[in-house]
């Protein structure tokens, strides 16, 4: 008789091909988390100013001046409810690397182990489009959202200058014209200048690595001899790879510039292709520092059972006929840079 390996039966352990979120442009950028028990919640964007303190003359009163300026936007968080379905026929089916035959786990047990699964599949999803988010307002200055009922933009007011894109024989495939050391250079000082903060991290797009690697600026040509980054001895810079927790990998230091040089390897789904695509796109390079002020907000969770302002509220219900079980998680996340001219994301290619 032919084994239904998704009975409660069970065979050697098997390996769940689960895929969980990695989070490194969250955990790096977005340290901070906020909840709000209301469905709107008003950001504070900060932009830099450089002022001095005004000379008076002793004798005279002291001279009012301005505090610093900020504008302040009200947006509703995106609203994510997504639920699973347990069914009697399920509580019936072994999971993954349960053994086949498993009969001193009765039905309620593996009930409860489903509940949990479901439930820490649901947080997985969530959490992914978190991390989603907060790479939209990154490297785009918006997040979109669209889905059933929604379709809203959510601006957070990058300068056009914080969103450079090269073109012509300045963009990096010119191995021979590019300059992408000036560049680099440029773009910190530019946003040091607007937000008074000097970015230390560049987060490349792999195309944008692969052929900064290739300029001749980089690798000696364009620079009396001398290589950028070295293997051996630091220069202007090393090249030293290294993998990483959480996706990442440290490919060197620009010690000229001032800037740790990453690769991001995390993918999602796109709603609306259904293709694979990249987290971090390919052709940008992101500037940034982990000091800037940028926070995870959470709007209300809009249930009448929550009683409190929570990042993530889990519920569950059944209904009799037909009998099912019912798993939803709710949240209404929010990453929000608030010092956007402290982030530059150009195009190089």
């Amino acid at each position: 008789m032919a084994v239904d390996i998704f009975s409660v039966r069970s065979m050697l352990a098997a390996l769940e091909q689960a895929k969980p979120p990695r989070t490194w442009i969250l955990d790096t950028f977005f340290t901070s988390s906020q909840t709000f028990d209301t469905e709107t919640v008003d950001i504070d964007i900060i932009k830099g100013h450089r002022r001095m303190a005004p000379f008076v003359n002793p004798r005279l009163q002291g001279k009012v001046v301005e505090r610093r300026g900020y504008k302040t936007r009200s947006y509703k968080p995106a609203y994510i409810k997504p639920k699973m379905v347990t069914t009697a026929a399920d509580i019936f089916k072994r999971d993954p690397g349960q053994h086949i035959y498993a009969g001193n786990i009765g039905p309620a047990a593996r009930a409860a182990m489903q509940v949990g699964l479901d439930l820490a599949e649901l947080d997985t999803m969530i959490t992914r489009r978190e991390e989603w988010m907060a790479a939209m307002a990154l490297t785009t200055g918006t997040v979109p959202v669209i889905g059933e009922g929604v379709d809203d933009l959510v601006d957070f007011l990058f300068d056009a200058t914080h969103l450079p894109a090269l073109v012509g024989t300045a963009q990096w495939d010119d191995s021979t014209n590019a300059t992408p050391l000036d560049d680099l250079k440029t773009w910190k000082r530019l946003v040091a200048k607007d937000s008074g903060i000097a970015p230390t991290v560049c987060l490349m797009g792999l195309s944008a690595l692969v052929n900064f690697l290739k300029c001749d600026q980089v690798i000696g040509t364009s620079t009396g001899g001398k290589t950028v980054f070295n293997m051996i001895n630091v220069m202007m810079g090393r090249i030293d790879p290294k993998l990483l927790p959480n996706g990442i990998t440290y490919y060197g230091t620009l010690t000229e510039v001032g800037l740790e040089i990453y690769t991001y390897e995390e993918w999602y789904i796109d709603d609306e292709s259904g293709i694979e695509a990249e987290m971090m796109p390919t052709s940008k390079v992101l500037l940034g520092s982990p000091s800037t002020r940028a926070t995870r907000m959470y709007g209300a969770i809009q249930d009448l059972d929550a009683t409190a302002a929570v990042p993530r509220f889990p519920k569950s219900w059944t209904e009799k006929d037909p009998s099912a079980r019912f798993i939803m998680l709710q949240s209404a996340p929010l990453p929000a840079p608030l010092e956007p001219d402290a982030f530059l994301c150009a195009t190089v290619l």
